[in-house]
């Protein structure tokens, strides 16, 4: 019976999803020689547009996005451009992302800025692409909207610069 209650005891904590955390994670950004920047974004400065490759559960590693949480990663788009997100959900749970003002927010914030079904999300292994123009210079988010997902770190900050040039810096 020791034994066993042991081996019970030992599997609880070798990786198996209990759920998201019920506090706050801190940053993380999972290590990795293919992250890199370019990887995720790419702009043609030409027709002012910017393509923006997101992966939830980036390598299997939870509540991320491109291996980031918490606003470990920021992307800066200026106003007016096109910005077209591959949104890919790599994890085991169905996960949504939007463009939002805040951590209450619960829908976009530009017209076009989100995938559907941001409180249930896209099924395991589901992509979706979505467009918009940001049309308001400030400070975003870029996050998962079903539920508990944002808290347990699944955003980054998304930055609407009045010009320049879009980065992503990770």
């Amino acid at each position: 019976m020791l034994v066993l209650g042991l081996l019970g005891l030992g599997l609880t904590g070798c990786g198996l999803f209990a759920g998201p955390p019920a506090h706050k994670v801190s940053s993380m950004v999972v290590p990795s020689p293919s992250h890199q920047s370019k990887r995720w974004m790419k702009v043609n400065t030409a027709n002012d547009s910017v393509l923006l490759t997101v992966i939830a559960g980036y390598e299997n590693h939870g509540f991320n996005l491109n291996g980031t949480q918490n606003g470990a990663m920021q992307v800066v788009v200026p106003k007016n451009y096109k910005v077209t997100v591959r949104f890919i959900n790599d994890s085991g749970l169905p996960n949504s992302l939007a463009v939002v003002t805040n951590s209450r927010s619960h829908h976009a914030a530009f017209a076009g800025a989100s995938t559907r079904s941001l409180t249930t999300g896209l099924p395991p292994q589901g992509t979706q692409v979505f467009s918009f123009r940001p049309s308001r210079p400030g400070t975003y988010r870029l996050a998962s909207l079903v539920p508990d997902h944002e808290i347990s770190g699944m955003w980054a900050k998304f930055v609407v610069s009045q010009g320049g040039k879009p980065s992503l810096h990770l």
